[in-house]
C-alpha cells in the first residue's frame, strides 16, 4: 500500500506527463474511474444524481463524472460551489457538459431549485475540495456541507471528503461524511487514518492510468501498522535461546503515591517477554508490589519524605543503567526536584534506548534541551496534554494537526514520539508516521499508558529499533484493548485486563 501526501501525488502527476499522460487525460481518467465506481455501487439509469463541483480540478474530476453519469442513463444536476472553474482543464470539461442533458446552476442563485432537486435526489457527488483542502471551512462551505450530509441519500466524494484535510486528517465539525470516498491513484493519510474513518467511510483506490515508473522517485513516509507489520517484527522464539537473549529492561518507576503506575508497566513488559524486568523504586514500593511481581527483579531504593525515589539514589540506578538494554523511566516517579535530577541523569548517561512516559515527560518539559544531551535513542510518550507541555503549543492547535505538531517536534529534538490519543501514532526523527489501527475507547482509563510504556520498553529490551518498538507496542496495546473490550466491555475493563488479553493475542499469531 502506498499512502502519499498531497504534495507527492502533484509529484506523481507531473511525472506521469513524461509516460504520454495529460492533466486533461489525468482528470478524464479519475472522473471515469470514479463514475464505474459508483456504477458499481448502485444502479443509475434512471436515478437523479446531484454533483457539488468546486472550481478547482476536483471540480473538474466532477464534470467527468457528471458526463459519464449522464451517458449511464441518469439525470443529473451539476452545483458550482464557487464560480466558473478556474482550470484549463476543468473549463474544457464543464463545456462538454454544457451539450448534454445536465443542468448547471450555481449555488446560492436558485436556493428554490435546489431545495427541490435535493429532495428527489438519489445520489450525490461532493467534488468541492479533494486534496486541496487544509485548516477549517468559512461558513460559505460549512453551508454547502451541512446541505450535503443533510440529504439522506448515498454520498461519493472524490479523492477526500471536502473539509477533511489530506495530510493530517483533521476534519472540520462540518466536513462531508461520505459513504464511499474514492481515492485516485494512491491512498493519502486521510484514506487511512482512523479519525478520518467516520467521514471517508468506504475508500476504494481507483486506478486512473498512472504507470508504475511515475512513482518510482516517491518515497511514503506512512505506514499503516497491523498485525502483519507486528509480528514480522516479532519473530518466533528459537528453542536455542535462554532469557538473556531477549533483554535486559530497567524500569525505573513508582511512588508511594503510584504504586500502580510501577505494577503495570513491570508487569506488561514481563508479559511482553522481556527476559529480565528490573523495577527500581522505592523500598516501600518494592516490598508491596513483588507479591504481583514474582518474576521481577528489584532495585529497592531510598525515599524521599513523600514516597517518592530520593535523588540520593543515583549512583544505584547509574550503575544499573549500563547493565541494561533499554530504560523505562517517568511512570509514577513525581515530579519533584529529586524526580527532575534523576530524569536528567539518566537521559545524560543511558546509551541504550530510554522510554520516557508520564511524570519523565512532565520534568522534561521544564527542561527541553535536556533532550539534546542525550547520548541515546529515546522514545517519549505523551498525551494531549503532556505533549502541549512539551511543545508550548495550546490543545486547539494541537488537535488541528497533531502528525504535523508531533513530527516538527521530533525533527528538533531527534527523538520518536507516540502521540497518545483516541486514534494514537508514532512519529520519528526521520519524518515517519505509523498509523495506528487498533484500540477502543476503554482504553482511556489511569493505568492504560502505563501498560503501553511496559510493552515499548519490553520490545526495546529485546532489540527492536525503538521507533519499532513503539509501533508495534502501540499496536498490541490496542490490540489486546480490543480483546478486553469483547471480553469484559469498554465500561468494565480494566488496565490489567489489557495485560492478560496479551498472551491471548500472541497465541492468535502464534507467537
Amino acid at each position: 500500500m502506498l499512502i502519499v501526501t498531497s504534495q507527492q501525488m502533484k509529484t506523481i502527476e507531473s511525472n506521469a506527463l513524461n509516460y504520454s499522460l495529460s492533466y486533461e487525460r489525468l482528470m478524464e481518467n479519475a472522473g471515469s474511474a470514479a463514475a464505474a465506481v459508483i456504477r458499481r455501487t448502485m444502479e443509475v439509469d434512471g436515478r437523479f444524481a446531484t454533483i457539488f463541483c468546486g472550481r478547482g480540478n476536483n471540480g473538474g474530476d466532477g464534470f467527468v463524472v457528471a458526463r459519464k453519469l449522464c451517458e449511464a442513463g441518469a439525470n443529473v444536476a451539476v452545483v458550482l460551489t464557487d464560480g466558473e472553474p478556474r482550470t484549463e482543464e476543468a473549463k474544457a470539461m464543464l463545456r462538454l457538459i454544457g451539450v448534454m442533458e445536465v443542468a448547471v446552476v450555481e449555488y446560492g442563485d436558485d436556493p428554490q431549485y435546489l431545495a427541490e432537486r435535493l429532495a428527489e435526489t438519489d445520489l450525490l457527488v461532493d467534488a468541492v475540495y479533494g486534496t486541496g483542502f487544509h485548516g477549517e471551512l468559512d461558513e460559505r462551505h460549512r453551508d454547502i456541507c451541512r446541505l450535503i450530509n443533510g440529504v439522506e441519500v448515498e454520498t461519493f466524494a472524490l479523492d477526500i471528503p471536502s473539509g477533511v484535510s489530506a495530510n493530517s486528517g483533521f476534519a472540520d465539525a462540518c466536513a462531508v461524511r461520505a459513504d464511499v470516498t474514492i481515492v485516485f491513484d494512491s491512498d493519502k493519510p486521510a484514506s487511512v487514518m482512523p479519525c478520518a474513518q467516520k467521514y471517508c467511510g468506504k475508500v476504494v483506490v481507483a486506478d486512473i492510468g498512472i504507470p508504475p515508473e511515475a512513482h518510482a522517485d516517491i518515497i511514503s513516509n506512512y505506514t499503516l501498522v497491523d498485525g502483519g507489520f507486528v509480528f514480522d517484527r516479532l519473530p518466533m522464539r528459537m528453542r536455542e535461546s535462554h532469557k538473556g537473549d531477549y533483554g535486559r529492561l530497567l524500569n525505573i518507576a513508582g511512588s508511594q503515591k503510584y504504586m500502580g503506575a510501577a505494577t503495570l508497566s513491570s508487569l506488561a513488559a514481563l508479559r511482553a517477554g522481556a527476559g529480565y524486568v528490573t523495577l527500581a523504586s522505592t523500598k516501600e514500593v518494592c516490598r508491596t508490589t513483588l507479591p504481583m511481581l514474582l518474576e521481577a527483579v528489584m532495585l529497592p531504593l531510598r525515599q524521599t519524605p513523600d514516597g517518592s525515589i530520593s535523588a540520593q539514589s543515583i549512583d544505584e540506578i547509574l550503575a544499573a543503567v549500563p547493565k541494561s538494554d533499554a530504560v523505562l523511566i517517568g511512570n509514577g516517579i513525581g515530579t519533584g526536584e529529586d524526580a527532575c535530577r534523576i530524569v536528567y541523569e539518566v537521559i545524560r548517561a543511558a546509551k541504550c534506548p530510554l522510554i520516557i512516559d508520564a511524570d519523565g515527560i512532565n520534568v522534561v518539559s521544564r527542561n527541553i534541551d535536556i533532550l539534546k544531551e542525550a547520548n541515546c535513542k529515546i522514545v517519549l510518550t505523551p498525551h494531549i496534554g503532556e505533549l502541549s507541555r512539551l511543545t508550548t503549543l495550546p490543545i486547539p492547535q494541537l488537535k488541528q494537526d497533531i502528525t504535523g505538531c508531533g513530527l516538527n517536534f521530533v525533527k528538533e529534538y531527534g527523538v520518536t514520539v507516540v502521540l497518545k490519543d483516541a486514534y494514537t501514532c508514532t512519529v520519528t526523527a526521520a519524518g515517519h508516521v505509523y498509523i495506528n489501527t487498533t484500540g477502543n475507547a476503554g482504553l482511556a482509563r489511569a493505568g492504560s499508558g502505563d501498560v503501553l510504556a511496559g510493552l515499548i520498553g519490553a520490545f526495546a529490551a529485546q532489540g527492536r529499533e525503538p521507533e519499532l518498538a513503539a509501533a508495534c507496542g502501540v499496536w498490541l496495546h490496542g490490540m489486546a484493548g480490543d480483546y478486553a473490550a469483547e471480553e469484559f466491555s469498554q465500561y468494565g475493563m480494566l488496565p490489567r485486563d489489557v495485560i492478560d488479553m496479551l498472551p491471548r493475542v500472541f497465541c492468535d499469531h502464534e507467537r
